[in-house]
């Protein structure tokens, strides 16, 4: 995920702490600019696929999952959570 700001212009910082993530979403990554219903689409889209994940702040995607996951699991959100920024991203 530390790569996605490179690849993804409307990812401004990947951050965490253990299996806590945060991904800040923003209009333009100098400006920082927070853009939240970018968020938003992201959060209903994963949603919709079968991931819950969370906003936080104005416009951070937050991501906790249980302390007990498996590969397989962690892939999965991973995948997913990739090709829904990537969507949200070209339609930005």
């Amino acid at each position: 995920l530390k790569d996605w700001p490179q690849r993804y212009p409307i990812v401004g910082e990947v951050r965490g702490k253990g299996l806590m993530i945060g991904i800040d979403v923003v209009r333009d990554q100098k400006t920082r600019q927070v853009a939240p219903e970018l968020r938003d689409e992201m959060v209903r889209r994963a949603f919709e696929r079968g991931l819950l994940v969370l906003g936080c702040g104005p416009s951070t995607l937050r991501m906790m999952p249980p302390l007990l996951i498996s590969r397989e699991q962690v892939e999965f959100a991973v995948e997913l959570l990739e090709r829904t920024v990537g969507e949200v991203a070209a339609a930005a």
